[in-house]
């Protein structure tokens, strides 16, 4: 269940699980289970939750990976844990506002350039 939060985090959340449970594996005396848990986390568990993690974001919901990083920064302080999950969500609702509404003002200057040729041809 931890790890599910933490894995929000933005490269420190992974290693922040599997680095003690690795560490607690050598000190029991497993040191191949404990070596081989620290290899494979940072050289798959990482890339997949920093590389893949962004790419899939980009293709499903055209979220930069810029924004994500940053939503998290942001959303920390100010929702508590939520902010992993709120933070990135509602920057991308805000950019997204941005982004209709730059539409609409599109929409309205060319509507207000048609009625404006419209009525000049008319006279």
């Amino acid at each position: 269940m931890i790890t599910t939060f933490i894995a929000f985090v933005p490269i420190l959340g992974p290693p922040v699980v599997f680095v003690p449970a690795a560490l607690l594996q050598m000190a029991d005396g497993n040191n191949f289970a404990g070596w081989a848990m620290l290899v494979f986390g940072f050289v798959v568990i990482i890339n997949i939750d920093n590389v893949i993690r962004f790419i899939i974001a980009k293709r499903v919901g055209n979220i930069h990976p810029i924004i994500t990083v940053i939503g998290v920064v942001i959303g920390l302080p100010l929702f508590g844990i939520l902010g992993l999950v709120f933070g990135p969500l509602l920057l991308s609702y805000f950019i997204l506002l941005i982004k209709i509404y730059e539409t609409s003002a599109m929409a309205s200057e060319r509507l207000e350039r048609i009625k404006t040729i419209s009525e000049a041809e008319e006279l």
